[in-house]
């Protein structure tokens, strides 16, 4: 009875192998399945057949290329260093701010703002200089570039003074041609020196490197007034200055 049950199960469902209601025997053929050469196994790591979307950039306008070139230009004017300087025929203090750039950044240009005390009666002024400066080379320190030495830095710079008695143009109250020069507007040659300690990365809140230096300077109207006096020497018409110089970047 029971093995008439089971060849009734056997004809009515014929796709199920017999192997399946049983343990397997040496005699029992156990289906395999192998994937031949034209078989396609799915992986994991394939991509989908659909192509990913692309985010087209959007093209800018005439406006919005004009505003960028604009802001460019603006972020190239900010100031990337400051001075204090003390004395140098700019007043006993001056303080400023200025750009370096070119090859190698070896040009510079500052504007000082100077301040001159009361002195002998007269009243306390103030000056303003426009310095223009070149830095032929720079020499490492100790082997590294932690320290460096500036030992050439030349230049001129042209300086004006604000207050009652100054002129730029002779009075009327004097003769003709009494005055060769103005007693408003100087002009000056410099040279000097400058170490600078380059500030480690880790170490900067608001400056990159810290220069110190010092300028030898003589204006127009000493060197003028020197050639025919000969009691007037070479030290006489140097003036010194000494200075601090932080590059902010």
């Amino acid at each position: 009875m029971k093995w008439w049950f089971i060849k009734c199960l056997l004809a009515v469902s014929p796709a199920c192998p017999a192997a399946s209601f049983g343990p397997a025997t040496a005699d029992t053929p156990i289906l395999t399945h192998t994937a031949g050469a034209d078989t396609i196994l799915p992986s994991k790591t394939s991509e989908p057949d659909f192509p990913s979307p692309t985010v087209k950039k959007k093209k800018q306008t005439a406006y919005e290329r004009h505003t960028s070139r604009m802001k460019r230009d603006w972020a190239k004017m900010a100031p990337n260093q400051t001075t204090v300087q003390f004395a140098g025929s700019i007043g006993v203090c001056a303080l400023g701010v200025g750009w370096h750039y070119g090859r190698g950044k070896r040009w510079e240009t500052e504007l000082l703002w100077g301040y001159v005390p009361k002195c002998n009666g007269s009243e306390k002024h103030q000056t303003l200089t426009a310095k223009q400066r070149f830095v032929p080379w720079l020499l490492p320190l100790f082997g590294s570039h932690r320290w460096e030495a500036e030992p050439l830095t030349t230049g001129i710079f042209a300086s004006t003074i604000f207050g009652e008695g100054f002129w730029r143009h002779q009075p009327s109250k004097y003769t003709k041609g009494y005055y060769g020069f103005n007693t408003k507007l100087r002009y000056n040659v410099f040279i000097g020196q400058r170490l600078r300690y380059n500030i480690p990365r880790r170490h900067r809140n608001f400056s990159k490197s810290i220069s110190l230096y010092y300028e030898l300077s003589t204006c127009d109207l000493y060197v003028v007034s020197s050639v025919p006096n000969r009691h007037v020497g070479f030290t006489d018409i140097l003036s010194l200055a000494l200075g601090l110089r932080m590059e902010l970047f």
